[in-house]
Formats: structure tokens, sequence, C-alpha cells
């Protein structure tokens, strides 16, 4: 049976979800994942509001899986080690995620531990470029067996913005 981690971060929702569709579409089981990572909280996040806000986020959350037959598994602690944790407690052969390209994400995963363990194209590479690598150029890109972009991120806005009459 092959079985999918869908690790949910900031974006706690079902619908419109494409890390989770991917898992959906290409494997017989489902473990959602939320890690409460205590860098996040360390960074000044746990105040009370805040951290009412996202218990409520992943109790709806949860209370949306339930509905769908499954049920929303919360670990606490380093993300990478929590997700590695359950990879291997579930025998998943896949983890999904939206891809993060947040400051905090780049701090939280420096050593790109996570990324070269599950993303095995990039196994070999070294440095900050595992946190962005498409921007890989020539050969670099060819070694790592990295596709290449389907759109520049700052063409895309460049379209985006002409079309919307915001140069």
């Amino acid at each position: 049976m092959s079985i999918s981690i869908v690790l949910f971060t900031c974006d706690l929702r079902l619908h419109d979800h494409p890390p989770l569709r991917a898992a959906l579409d290409g494997t017989e089981q489902v473990v959602p994942l939320f890690v409460r990572d205590r860098a996040v909280d360390a960074a000044g996040f746990a105040v009370p509001n805040r951290l009412a806000f996202l218990a409520d986020c992943l109790r709806d959350l949860d209370a949306g899986l339930r509905e769908r037959g499954g049920r929303l598994v919360v670990r606490t602690g380093d993300l990478v080690d929590e997700v590695c944790k359950v990879a291997v407690e579930a025998d998943a052969d896949e983890v999904h995620m939206a891809s993060d390209v947040s400051a905090h994400a780049h701090r939280r995963e420096e050593r790109g531990a996570y990324v070269r363990r599950w993303i095995p194209e990039l196994a070999g590479l070294e440095g900050p470029m595992v946190h962005e690598p498409w921007k890989l150029r020539g050969l670099d890109r060819a070694a790592f067996d990295y596709p290449h972009p389907l759109l520049e991120l700052s063409d895309g806005l460049a379209r985006f913005r002409r079309g919307r009459g915001r140069d």
C-alpha cells in the first residue's frame, strides 16, 4: 500500500490545496500532519490571540478531515525531525507540502536535510541553493536533474501586473 504524508504548514484548509490533491491522486492512504514548530514560537508567534487562532484553525481542519474519514496528526518539535519520525512510523513513500520561501522557512531548514531527504534529485546539492533549485543555471541544473521552471516568478509577476493595468 502506498502512503503519503501531507504536511500542513500555513495553509490549513482542505479545499484548493495542491499538496493534498497530489497526495490523494497518487497514493492509497494519506496521513495529514501538522507540526507545531517550537522555533516559530521562539520567533514571537506564541502570544495568546495567535495561539487561539491556530487552535481554532487546527480544530476546523481536523473536523473537516474527520468528516471525510481521516484525522489530523499533530506533533510538536523540530519540523524536520517530526516529519521524518512520522514518515518512518507510517512507512510513508512520499511527503507532500506547499513550497515555503519565507525567511523563517530558510532559517528553519538551513541545513537542507528535509529537502535533500524527500527530493532525491537535490540530495547532492550543497548550500542555500537547495531552497531555490530553480535558480540553478546551465550545467549545475543539468547535474541535479531539476526541471526548468514553467515560468520565472519575476516574469509572471510582471505579466500579471501588466494584465491588471498596474505596471
